[in-house]
């Protein structure tokens, strides 16, 4: 269940205060409010927003005071603030932008582009704060948020959950620090895969280890996936020894300790589309397309990286 993003008006303008709250208010924001500066900085140590709109003119203290006593405390060191400004001066936002401020905006301001800063921001410092440290893409709470987001604005989607094949004897024949490379190998295979397919929407989450979530528009979902598998695919002869590669096999322990041969590597996606599917829920999207990956893998020992897409239908009444 996603949580309501929280968000702090400080704005001593109680009409502008207002206008924000019927912007924000009907997407889904929980909303407070602070009228001084000072309140602004209590209301933020006590609730931790996810967001702070600030007005530049707040009286007890102004907007650049508080914004660099949020800059100041661990708590709100990171936490998005958007300034709020009559005069759309550049020196003031040049000062607002010195002082720690994520973005500005100038009133009046219109709705749309207030909701669209406002979740943009939301989206991004998300993803940061649950980003992978090897590859940098955003975790599972960014990639479940993600595919909530496509469900409620009803956008047709395809959604893959993609691993390495044989990457743990892989590890164990070449170490972790060649197997720190393969996982962002794959990351980066998949992120060509989305830019190369011009899938402007496209998304890609690393979920932990050699595991990967790819969220596509439906229409794109093939070309997505054969130039994702294509890019892992020019990587694996670097990847590996150069004996290795031209032979197109390694030598390492399997699970009961005995030495065999293992393929090369290759990346492995299932997926599942709003085209055949009702996705109505983020674990339904999970399951469906962890279920094509094992189908897959089960079908293929060796050969290069692969993917499908779940071709099966929900009942009649699934869509009623």
């Amino acid at each position: 269940m996603n949580v309501k993003p929280r968000i702090l008006i400080a704005d001593d303008d109680a009409g502008v205060a207002a206008v924000i709250a019927r912007v924000l208010e009907p997407v889904g924001c929980e909303l407070q409010r602070a009228a001084t500066g000072p309140e602004a900085l209590a209301a933020a140590a006590a609730s931790a927003p996810d967001l702070v709109l600030l007005d530049v003119r707040m009286p007890g203290l102004s907007g650049w005071g508080v914004l660099a006593r949020l800059r100041g405390s661990a708590a709100t060191r990171t936490t998005p603030v958007v300034m709020l400004t009559g005069c759309g001066e550049v020196g003031d936002k040049v000062e607002g932008f010195g002082l720690g401020a994520d973005d500005y905006v100038t009133k009046p301001f219109s709705g749309d582009e207030l909701r669209a800063r406002v979740f943009g921001l939301l989206r991004r410092h998300r993803e940061t704060l649950h980003a992978h440290p090897l590859t940098g893409l955003p975790g599972s709470p960014s990639i479940e948020a993600e595919v909530e987001r496509r469900i409620a604005e009803k956008l047709p989607f395809a959604f893959f959950h993609a691993d390495i094949d044989r990457f743990k004897s892989f590890n164990d024949a070449y170490g972790y620090e060649r197997g720190d490379r393969t996982i962002a190998a794959a990351a980066l295979a998949l992120r060509r895969g989305v830019e190369r397919a011009g899938d402007l929407e496209g998304f890609v989450g690393h979920v932990g280890g050699d595991d990967f979530a790819l969220v596509c528009s439906e229409a794109r979902a093939a070309i997505v996936a054969d130039l994702a598998v294509q890019a892992f695919d020019e990587s694996v002869p670097v990847l590996h020894d150069p004996a290795d590669a031209e032979r197109g096999w390694y030598e390492a322990a399997d699970r009961r300790g005995t030495r065999r041969r293992f393929p090369l590597l290759s990346l492995t996606l299932g997926g599942v589309s709003t085209r055949r599917r009702r996705l109505d829920r983020y674990a339904k999207a999970v399951a469906l397309a962890s279920e094509m990956k094992a189908w897959l893998k089960s079908r293929r020992e060796t050969g290069p990286s692969a993917w499908d897409l779940d071709r099966r239908t929900d009942a009649p009444e699934a869509h009623a």
